[in-house]
């Protein structure tokens, strides 16, 4: 933890132009590009301990029901892709669905 360090905004825009000048990042121009169908398929595991499983199953998480809100995160991170993936250009999005299957067995909730 001592590699930490607080820094002003100056500072951060000072580190910014740092990076972006040793690594050459930018955007390319897409304009001419011709707009084309897309799919994309996300998915992770996540593992919980056996007590946790059982509370998210029967809906009695303390702060609420997690998959619910797990569903409607990934609505919004599919909506804000272009903010959290660096250099990506805005993409129309008109389609998104959201699975989540629990494994009983291992304690798993996987999500699609």
């Amino acid at each position: 933890m001592s590699n930490l360090k607080i820094i002003n905004q100056e500072e951060l825009k000072d580190w910014a132009k740092e990076i972006f000048k040793k690594n050459s990042f930018n955007m390319v121009d897409v304009s001419s590009k011709k707009e084309t169908f897309r799919r994309a398929l996300a998915s992770g595991k996540i593992y919980v301990e056996k007590e946790v499983f059982n509370l998210i199953k029967n809906k009695q998480m303390p702060k609420g029901d997690p998959v619910t809100l797990a569903e409607v995160s990934a609505v919004l991170g599919v909506k804000k892709t272009s903010e959290l993936i660096p250099l990506c250009h805005p993409l129309p999005i008109d389609h998104t669905v959201t699975k989540i299957i629990m494994h009983e067995e291992d304690s798993i909730l996987e999500v699609f």
